[in-house]
């Protein structure tokens, strides 16, 4: 970040401020001993959206609380949101459009 009157002191204080920040953010309490999880580090942890997580909490699979003006999301219910996901399994879901682009390269290399 580079200033008109630039020398090092303007060039590092951002930074500076950006490490008071972040200390003070930095949680004492792992998530999973919390009650409560803020929406942020709820989307953080489940790697889901804030959208998402209102979409799973308008479904009722996850449940919020309002406290002080905040919407807080129940650990608990997050935590069995996550739990009750299904297993991966592999998907084929683009077979047929592989095929398909296999079929126009071979009619362009015979053409």
């Amino acid at each position: 970040m580079a200033c008109v009157n630039s020398n090092s002191v303007f060039e590092a204080a951002p930074a500076k401020r950006a490490a008071v920040k972040t200390a003070r953010l930095a949680p004492s309490v792992p998530w999973r001993e919390r009650e409560l999880l803020q929406l942020k580090l709820a989307s953080e942890v489940s790697g889901r959206s804030i959208a998402g997580l209102y979409a799973d909490a308008k479904a009722g699979k996850l449940k919020f609380r309002d406290f002080g003006g905040r919407t807080l999301v129940e650990t608990k219910s997050l935590i069995a949101l996550m739990a009750a996901a299904p297993d991966w399994t592999p998907r084929d879901r683009g077979k047929e459009a592989r095929a398909a682009r296999k079929q126009i390269a071979a009619a362009a290399l015979r053409s």
